[in-house]
């Protein structure tokens, strides 16, 4: 492996995408944010953070970049991103888009849907993003989820803690309730302990799928842990206890992932924000390299 500029590659790492399993697309797509804009800038700036993480995680033990890494050149638009994810999994290997906004997640997802047949997702978020449409558009990251419903087999979304009644209505009427677990359920008795995992287990075990997506929000995590972000939802999930539920769920579906995304990540300057968000997509290929084998 060799060493890029900073601002091109993952982990500052320069693999040749056809011995890589790991393919990181940087996802420039955004523009709709009703909080804080410049999400688009996102991918830049984590990857460049990246460059401050190592190889081996000392959690797990392992030099998880063996499998291999490579950087993609960046998407500015959706169906420049249907193009690459289509070819990445094609050739057998494991997308990593790093938006960029949330209003990506459905383009990967029929991509997905075509290859695998049943797809479910895990979305990982503060808000449900389930308007049909925001401000007079359709394609908005506040519909993100609702996009993604028709080409997903089953889903599960956790952590929300902003819900608009308009969307309450939706999921309602599509009979989703069970799809949803708030931030509060994971506090049975009250918010300040250690959240339960146990409350993902029944959930995890239904979903039936060919193949298993990520889409992880950073708004999921407390603002304290990243604040920049498009949407800060406060309270949130602590870093370490985001990755305990990353790890539950990953070494619950195993091989069955096939792709992952990280989205709304807003970029002010904050240089342990993107420190911290690069963290979590290593992280996130750690574990993943370490229970699908």
């Amino acid at each position: 492996m060799s060493k890029k500029p900073k601002q091109k590659s993952f982990l500052g790492i320069s693999e040749n995408p056809s011995k890589a399993r790991f393919i990181v697309v940087p996802a420039n797509i955004g523009g709709t944010s009703v909080g804080r804009k410049g999400a688009e800038k996102a991918p830049e700036k984590i990857i460049s953070a990246s460059w401050q993480l190592e190889d081996f995680d000392t959690e797990t033990k392992t030099i998880f970049v063996q499998e291999g890494i490579a950087t993609e050149s960046s998407c500015k638009n959706l169906n420049q991103l249907a193009k690459k994810v289509e070819k990445i999994i094609s050739d057998g290997r494991f997308p990593v888009v790093i938006g960029g906004e949330h209003l990506i997640t459905h383009q990967v997802l029929k991509v997905l849907k075509k290859f695998y047949g049943s797809v479910g997702a895990i979305f990982f978020d503060a808000h449900a993003d389930m308007f049909p449409e925001f401000d007079g558009k359709k394609i908005h990251h506040a519909c993100a989820l609702y996009l993604s419903l028709p080409y997903l087999d089953d889903f599960l979304c956790i952590g929300v803690r902003n819900l608009s009644p308009v969307e309450l209505e939706e999921i309602k009427a599509k009979n989703l309730e069970e799809k949803f677990l708030l931030f509060e359920d994971f506090f049975p008795n009250y918010l300040g302990q250690t959240p339960s995992l146990h409350v993902l287990t029944d959930k995890l075990e239904k979903i039936k799928t060919n193949a298993i997506y990520i889409s992880f929000d950073f708004d999921f995590v407390d603002p304290s842990a990243i604040p920049s972000l498009s949407t800060p939802e406060p309270p949130g999930f602590s870093f370490r206890e985001t990755l305990d539920i990353l790890k539950k769920i990953i070494s619950f579906f195993g091989s069955r992932i096939k792709g992952a995304d990280f989205v709304e990540f807003c970029p002010d300057e904050n240089f342990f924000a993107e420190v911290s968000a690069a963290k979590i997509i290593s992280k996130t290929i750690c574990y993943i390299s370490l229970f699908s084998k």
